[in-house]
């Protein structure tokens, strides 16, 4: 008599071919769509390329892309699309840097200052009162630096020189949040609420 041996029970249902009960109620895995990412890393290089030519203009639209495209699949290749879009935009933002024009580096000063890179924003502003030393706008923004930085005695000296030029910036400081380290100082309020005899 011929002895049986029990086979062992195949993953696959062999009469029905279907795959075992674990294995039916495992979701799907999502394939990994090979053109897409070559099409992305393929931007990306390029853009990378234009970055490090310093051409951020060209850069910018391209980050862009690829940040969207890979948002999906390829979210550490979207994430640093993204981080390099965030450069290029703050680089197109501010103009050419080395120059002396008075504008550039007011421009320059208020971004640095709206980054609360207050040293740096000071400097920029610094430098663009010595071409305009009479511009009263820039005596403003250096008076929003001081104020930042919670020196009253900076914030007044410097608005009472915006403002004897040109009025406006007395309220425009009264509600300025730049202001909200020493608004309620002597030095600035005086400047706020001049006393009769003026600012």
């Amino acid at each position: 008599m011929a002895s049986t041996k029990k086979k062992a029970p195949a993953s696959n249902d062999e009469t029905t071919g279907t795959p075992p009960e674990s294995a039916r109620n495992a979701p799907p895995a999502k394939p990994r769509n090979i053109a897409a990412y070559e099409a992305a890393l393929e931007q990306f290089t390029a853009a990378t390329a234009h970055f490090s030519k310093g051409q951020f203009a060209e850069a910018l639209p391209l980050y862009e892309a690829v940040s969207a495209a890979a948002a999906a699949d390829e979210p550490i290749l979207a994430d640093r699309a993204r981080t390099y879009a965030s450069i290029c935009r703050n680089k197109v933002a501010l103009p050419a840097a080395g120059t002396s024009d008075a504008d550039a580096l007011y421009h320059r000063g208020v971004v640095a200052a709206n980054a609360g890179r207050l040293d740096e924003a000071w400097s920029f502003l610094d430098q663009a009162i010595g071409h305009r030393p009479n511009d009263a706008s820039i005596l403003y923004a250096r008076a929003t630096v001081r104020g930042l930085q919670g020196n009253a005695e900076g914030a007044a000296s410097e608005l009472k020189k915006s403002v004897a030029i040109d009025p406006k910036f007395r309220y425009q400081a009264a509600s300025d949040s730049d202001f909200d380290k020493v608004r309620d100082e002597a030095a600035f309020i005086d400047i706020i609420e001049p006393s009769n005899a003026g600012a």
